[in-house]
């Protein structure tokens, strides 16, 4: 079985894990796992692909260590599964202070304007347009595809010095409750974080933050071990 696994840049920490069972033997026999990222974050927030009909062209792809395409062309390789990281990438909508200094996604008696359970699943369906439509693309084509879940927030991470922690894993858990819902109404799987990978506050443990301290929201590759494993184990329940 080969799979191909893509996405923004959390891909790395993936890769890192990849990397590491497979140098430890521990790939299952007849499985190969690829890694190979459309771009980062910030990728995913423009229109970043061509619809070709039965395939996506990326745009401005020069780089050649990222994807060109979707489904990939058939001379790089007949892959069985797509899985795709980044369409569960909240951290574009809870990290500035700016918007959760001033504005609250609960009903609050405080100075804070509260922002409707409507408008925040806008916000989270907008963040995610363009991935959205690629899913589209690819069904339409008949890939089977599936969606990995990208980490959940960090306590280390600087906005907790001004936003309550509540109000951060509450955007976190939204956000993912709404795409994950999209992904399911459109029969597309998601390889979920396992639970003992983050706290009784819904924050991800320490061990799992990345190497460079000034790096608040990524994983490394315990994490990226963990997942790949969680794939495997999905895969295996497919077939």
């Amino acid at each position: 079985m080969k799979i191909l696994i893509t996405g923004d840049s959390h891909t790395s920490a993936l890769k890192l894990g990849a990397d590491r069972l497979i140098s430890q033997g521990g790939l299952p026999y007849g499985y190969q796992v690829d890694l190979k990222p459309i771009g980062t974050g910030g990728t995913f927030t423009a229109q970043f692909f061509l619809d070709k009909g039965d395939f996506v062209e990326m745009k401005n792809q020069r780089n050649p260590n990222l994807v060109k395409r979707l489904p990939v062309a058939t001379e790089e390789g007949n892959y069985d599964y797509y899985g795709i990281t980044g369409m569960l990438h909240t951290h574009r909508v809870w990290r500035y202070n700016n918007y959760w200094t001033k504005f609250t996604p609960f009903c609050t008696a405080s100075d804070l304007a509260p922002v409707s359970t409507s408008l925040l699943r806008h916000i989270v369906l907008n963040d995610q347009q363009y991935p959205l439509q690629m899913i589209d693309v690819l069904k339409r084509a008949g890939v089977k595809v599936f969606v990995i879940e990208t980490p959940k927030p960090y306590k280390h991470h600087p906005i907790l010095e001004q936003v309550d922690k509540e109000v951060i894993t509450y955007i976190d858990t939204f956000y993912k409750s709404v795409i994950k819902e999209w992904l399911a109404s459109n029969g597309i799987p998601v390889v979920n974080i396992p639970a003992n990978c983050y706290d009784a506050d819904s924050f991800m443990l320490e061990a799992f933050r990345n190497e460079n301290p000034k790096d608040s929201h990524h994983a490394n590759l315990a994490f990226g071990e963990v997942m790949i494993k969680e794939i495997l184990a999905f895969l295996k329940s497919q077939n």
